[in-house]
């Protein structure tokens, strides 16, 4: 399976514009390329909500005929991540705060799941691995390598939810994982600290074998993420009642 938000690494380091993608083998392999750039400057915030994505312009910047940047662009829509107005063409696709409460009420029923199916597979070495990734956390805030913490936070994860052994649960997770706009360097600076504390947290529990505790602290971790993340995007976005 492909690494779980591997695009988490756009919230640190992103250009301004798309980069002029390397000569691809085949339309196929093109379109991948195109797709992955786009949405990585998509849930980076690189691209911002309703940005109007012209086909023709992308073409240019990225050195690929249109043709394939339609169907990247058909597959963001697929992702929600991109909107498709039959006068307008393709955006950005924007969300609520509604949305952002009901990824994470999901987020939390699924990797609830996940985790306490993971708490007995998890062998000794993946556990050995997940204590070496909590220490590595600690490490970054140290050095502040916000850019190393974002990586570990994602093997962490990926660690855990694999050991499950459920691959059409681990796709669900994948996806709600990467279909929402991620939030700014600033929001994740303010936060890791938190973060490295809940990590660690969820580690003890399943260290201890404990299926219960362990669901208890994911359910915290992301309850936890959720109200900083209404307060960061309170002031950015409008809210559906």
């Amino acid at each position: 399976m492909k690494e779980m938000l591997e695009k988490y690494r756009g919230n640190f380091r992103m250009p301004s514009k798309p980069i002029p993608l390397e000569k691809a083998e085949n339309n196929a392999s093109a379109q991948q390329m195109v797709y992955e750039n786009l949405r990585d400057a998509i849930l980076s915030g690189v691209l911002p909500p309703e940005h109007r994505l012209l086909q023709d312009e992308i073409a240019v910047e990225l050195s690929v005929n249109r043709m394939v940047v339609r169907e990247a662009l058909l597959r963001l829509e697929a992702d929600s991540l991109v909107d498709f107005h039959p006068y307008k063409g393709f955006s950005v696709a924007t969300f609520t705060l509604d949305d952002l409460r009901e990824i994470y009420f999901m987020r939390a029923l699924l990797e609830g799941a996940a985790i306490q199916l993971a708490c007995n597979n998890l062998t000794s070495d993946e556990l050995k691995e997940l204590g070496q990734i909590c220490a590595g956390m600690e490490k970054c805030l140290e050095t502040t390598d916000l850019t190393e913490l974002s990586k570990l936070n994602v093997s962490f994860h990926q660690t855990i939810y694999t050991a499950a052994k459920s691959p059409r649960l681990y796709k669900m997770i994948v996806h709600l994982w990467n279909g929402f706009l991620k939030s700014s360097i600033s929001f994740l600076t303010l936060r890791a600290p938190i973060m490295v504390q809940e990590h660690k947290a969820i580690y003890e529990a399943l260290l201890e074998r404990d299926s219960a505790k362990a669901k208890e602290r994911i359910e915290e971790h992301l309850n936890s993420a959720l109200n900083d993340l209404l307060e960061y995007w309170s002031q950015r976005i409008g809210s559906v009642e």
